[in-house]
Parts: C-alpha cells; sequence; structure tokens
C-alpha cells in the first residue's frame, strides 16, 4: 500500500477541505446588511455547526460578497485536521470576497448532509455576520455535486455557482457509468486482483479497500492491455490504480450508506457503452438494490433545473472526474430549457482538482459578469 499511501496524501490535499473542530453553534441574533457592518481588522469564525465544523475568514476590506467553499470526497474514517482556508480560497480571500467552508457532518459519498450542512452555514453567515450584497457557491469534485443540488434544492440561497473539476451528473450516473464500469472491466480482465466474494463487487462482505499495489501490478504485467484499458476510462495510464482504487473505496462506502448496491451495469452485450466489447472481454453486469437506488435519487439526483447561473470549470486531464462527468450538467438543463444560464469553461490544468491559482478567480468572474 505504500505507492498509495503517497497517492493519498496529495490527492486529498487537492480534494478535500480540512477538517476542523470546534465547539460554537449559531448565535439567535438578527441578521444585519453586511453593508452596515463595521470591521477594523480580519475575522476568523470556527466552530462546529449541527455536527459540522465550519470555519469563516472575512478580510478587513470586505468587499460585501459571500463564497462558500463546498469540499469533495473524504474517505470515510479519514482523521481530523484544524481547519484552514480552503485550498484555491486564498485568493477570493486576498481580492475581498467572504469565505465560509463546511467540513460536513459526515464523510463519504454523504451529499444530503454536505447539502444541509453547507446551507445551515451560510444562514449562520447572514445571521451573525450580516447579509451579504451577493452569495456564491464554489464546489470542488463531489462538492461540485453539492454545489449544482444546492442550486436546485435551496435556489433562493445563491446567486450563482460554480463547481471546479466537479461531479456534474447525478449520482447515479457518477456511479454507474464512472465507478463501476472501469471496475467491472477491470474485474473481468484481471480475475482475482480485486477482493473476491460470490456475489462480486456487489457482496456486501467484501472489504472496504481493495490493494491498490495489486492493481498496479495488474497493469504492470501487461502494459499494452493497461494502455487500452486507461484510454477507453480517459484516465491517464499512470492515475490508472489509484484511480480504481477510489472509485473502488467510494463504491463500497455508498453500498453501506445507501443498504445495499447502489448501482446498475450500463455496460456488457445488453448495455449502451460497448467498452467491454471493445476490449475484447466478458463481463459481469450488476444490479442496483432499488431500496438503495431510491436513496441514490433521492439524495444525489440532478434536474438541470438550476434557476441561478452556473459555471463549470474542468481540469484539461483529470484522472478521477472526467470529462463525460464534469460536462454532463448542460445537457442536463437542455431537458429544462435551463441550458443559457449554463457556462461550460475550457479545461486548465492536469490532475484532479489542480489548477492554477487564479483559476477560480476566473471562473467566479464569469458569474459575476452583468
Amino acid at each position: 500500500m505504500r505507492r498509495w499511501n503517497r497517492w493519498l496524501s496529495a490527492a486529498l490535499a487537492a480534494m478535500l477541505a480540512a477538517c476542523a473542530t470546534g465547539h460554537g453553534v449559531a448565535p439567535d441574533v438578527v441578521a444585519v446588511p453586511a453593508s452596515q457592518a463595521v470591521r477594523a481588522a480580519p475575522v476568523v469564525d470556527t466552530g462546529t455547526l449541527d455536527g459540522a465544523p465550519y470555519r469563516i475568514d472575512i478580510p478587513a476590506d470586505w468587499n460585501g460578497e459571500l463564497v462558500v467553499n463546498a469540499h469533495g470526497y473524504a474517505v470515510a474514517g479519514s482523521p481530523a485536521r484544524p481547519m484552514e482556508v480552503p485550498g484555491g480560497m486564498q485568493t477570493l480571500l486576498d481580492r475581498g470576497f467572504a469565505v465560509a467552508a463546511s467540513d460536513y457532518s459526515d464523510q463519504g459519498w454523504a451529499i444530503a448532509e454536505a447539502v444541509a450542512d453547507t446551507e445551515r452555514l451560510r444562514e449562520y453567515f447572514v445571521a451573525r455576520h450580516g447579509a451579504p450584497a451577493r452569495a456564491w457557491l464554489v464546489g470542488w469534485s463531489m462538492g461540485g455535486l453539492v454545489a449544482l443540488a444546492s442550486a436546485e434544492r435551496h435556489p433562493q440561497a445563491w446567486d450563482g455557482v460554480v463547481s471546479m473539476c466537479g461531479v456534474a451528473v447525478p449520482t447515479e450516473a457518477m456511479f454507474a457509468r464512472g465507478a463501476l464500469a472501469p471496475l467491472a472491466a477491470f474485474e473481468a480482465l484481471y480475475p482475482g486482483v480485486l477482493p473476491q466474494a460470490p456475489g462480486g463487487l456487489a457482496d456486501a462482505s467484501l472489504p472496504a479497500m481493495p490493494d491498490s499495489d495489486a492493481i498496479e501490478a495488474a497493469f504492470a504485467g501487461d502494459e499494452m492491455r493497461a494502455a487500452a484499458f486507461a484510454h477507453r476510462f480517459d484516465i491517464p495510464r499512470a492515475d490508472a490504480a489509484s484511480s480504481l482504487w477510489l472509485y473502488y473505496v467510494a463504491l463500497r462506502e455508498l453500498a453501506k450508506r445507501a443498504g445495499g448496491f447502489p448501482a446498475t451495469s450500463t455496460t456488457g452485450m445488453d448495455g449502451t457503452d460497448g467498452d467491454e466489447a471493445a476490449l475484447g472481454i466478458h463481463i459481469r453486469r450488476y444490479a442496483a438494490d432499488p431500496a438503495a437506488l431510491a436513496y441514490v435519487r433521492r439524495t444525489g439526483g440532478l434536474t438541470g433545473a438550476a434557476p441561478v447561473p452556473v459555471v463549470l470549470q474542468p481540469n484539461a486531464v483529470d484522472p478521477i472526474v472526467t470529462a463525460r462527468f464534469s460536462a454532463g450538467y448542460p445537457a442536463l438543463a437542455r431537458t429544462q430549457a435551463r441550458d443559457a444560464q449554463v457556462r461550460m469553461l475550457p479545461g486548465v490544468g492536469e490532475g484532479h482538482c489542480r489548477f492554477p491559482p487564479e483559476t477560480v478567480v476566473a471562473a467566479l468572474e464569469v458569474l459575476r459578469e452583468p
């Protein structure tokens, strides 16, 4: 697991906001307009709201606008860390924006909790620090889905949302096509490498994590086959093992959270992708548990009906949230006649959520354009 441990420390730094601890709760105060608030120095407000650690930073020269940060996937059981200014947000703080971030009340694919915690933090900010002139929501990775779902479910709260390297499709699509499809293909191409159980990937007895070194060793045994696999699923070959590790972990965690297998195969003889035929393999097909699928649709569904402007900023090369998933929201919005509200920006940077420092500023400025 040594190779994975090195990858994990780098990947989680880009994907997640730092954890935090604290004991503050929202006081019972009356909201004051931000323009009436007088600040002689920057404000740093930390604490916990209904089990979710938070951090708020307000510069002394606050421009009256608020940016709320929605962080990405945290592997269940990840150690807590003191909350700092989230990665990518310092440039906005330096430009006079207030920045607020929730660490969520649960780890894993906790979309429902993250949406609720994010809205609770915004309400707390208004009550404690004043109503901002405008409020923006910026989501990273899984947080991109949190941001889009928040815009659909709490449209009155936001003036616009940005999805940075974000999951811009419903949870159902991300796990069926983005996680299960490559895992099932790998399982068929390299039998016995992933943890084994009679029910395959859907078996509840499987361990929470596979062996990333074993996955990489299987790929390294036939580089031509590994390259074909990586190409088919739009994953850089160098990241294939670590991406599959994360897909497996997230799939097992979501199955536990949903109370059953949460994804249905979209590939194979009767599927839609045809990727297994291209790889020349026979693949095992899976069916979602109906109750688990209902949970997935209820908590992680998207309709495309966000009534506020949406900006999508993908990476140019992303080994985890590949292009088809970071760019999926415009098609949903088109079905609701809302596609004029959605802007898809050209990909920037290589590596999941790895952007030049000014990228998030530029994406937010697209929202702020009159």
